[in-house]
């Protein structure tokens, strides 16, 4: 249970993948957009077009359109989707800045639907090529908007440990013992606050460059 949202999330990416190479191969269902009526699909085409050249994750934009087409809306409820969901990741590219992936991106725009602000986010810039803060974003936005742990703390706490160097197994090891806490009975807040206290420091100057991956 406690790996439902962020297993959803790693495995959004294969999923993907794998949904390309199908539309690729003849013989397979036309294009789904293809069930909106023409005026929206054309908006919607164009903002997917916008998103590819500004660098935006617009393979993600367009699976924002399917998610809703299959999911029975109206086109105008699309399309208001698609241009909301195109307003995050341009936010999201912002705040995090030039080295970030479209990974960085995507995992962005979730923690701002999370209502978490570009300020906020923008703690978690991307200053060097090879460092991703996919997973604390991640962990951020399920703690938050599915665990309801108090947004600033949580904000706080995963923003210190980014700028102090944390490895991705760190937030790894931290977002699954507040969520098994949680799930034992404690509040949100004391889940993350106990935890917290006992999470190892880095020696001062350590970064997660210095760790060995695993």
């Amino acid at each position: 249970m406690k790996w439902r949202f962020v297993g959803s999330i790693l495995l959004l990416g294969a999923a993907l993948s794998s949904a390309g190479a199908q539309q690729a191969q003849p013989g397979f269902q036309p294009d789904p957009l293809a069930k909106l009526d023409i005026p929206t699909r054309s908006k919607v085409q164009a903002l997917i077009d916008s998103a590819r050249q500004a660098n935006l994750p617009w393979k993600s934009l367009r699976l924002k359109a399917v998610e809703g087409i299959r999911k029975g809306y109206n086109s105008k409820d699309v399309l208001e989707a698609v241009r909301r969901y195109y307003k995050g990741l341009e936010v999201s590219k912002a705040s995090l800045g030039t080295f970030s992936t479209p990974e960085d991106i995507e995992a962005g725009a979730s923690l701002l639907a999370a209502q978490v602000s570009p300020d906020d986010l923008a703690k978690f810039r991307v200053t060097t090529m090879g460092r991703s803060p996919v997973r604390p974003l991640t962990y951020l936005a399920d703690l938050i908007d599915r665990q309801h742990v108090p947004k600033d703390e949580a904000i706080d706490a995963f923003s210190k440990l980014w700028k102090d160097g944390a490895a991705d197994a760190d937030f790894d090891g931290l977002w699954s013992a507040v969520d098994q806490d949680i799930l034992g009975g404690l509040s949100p807040r004391s889940a993350l606050q106990n935890r917290m206290r006992i999470m190892p420091r880095k020696p001062p100057g350590e970064t997660e460059s210095e760790i060995p991956s695993s």
